[in-house]
């Protein structure tokens, strides 16, 4: 009897996890932006809790729906080159990694040289 492997493997074996509708990256910002507007709520307890719910709720799937068009279309890692090209992150703010790939350690303009096609954070 021959069985069938097509079920049990993926199709493309770096295609991200998905939660929901979202993947990983998608539904971290989504439901780190809902716990933050429930607990800014907490300095503002006049505010009705369905209306808190509501603006959360919003907040969080309108983020992760206009992140997930942001990356369509764009190579894999543009959001992490996008925020190191405008300063809001670099690869030196991991000591572990210079210590690690000894080439980090020098200052570049480049992340982190040419032939690296994907970067890993």
């Amino acid at each position: 009897m021959e069985e069938n492997y097509n079920n049990i493997f993926p199709r493309f074996i770096d295609k991200p996890r998905l939660i929901g509708i979202f993947e990983m990256d998608e539904f971290f910002l989504s439901f780190g932006l809902m716990a933050f507007t429930l607990l800014a709520s907490l300095a503002t307890p006049s505010i009705d809790s369905l209306v808190v719910m509501l603006a959360s709720l919003t907040i969080g799937l309108l983020s992760g729906v206009g992140y997930k068009k942001f990356k369509e279309n764009r190579p894999s890692g543009y959001t992490i080159q996008k925020l190191y090209r405008s300063g809001i992150f670099s690869p030196h703010d991991d000591k572990k990694g210079m210590l690690k790939y000894k080439y980090l350690s020098r200052i570049t303009k480049v992340v982190p040289y040419g032939f690296v096609r994907v970067f890993y954070n």
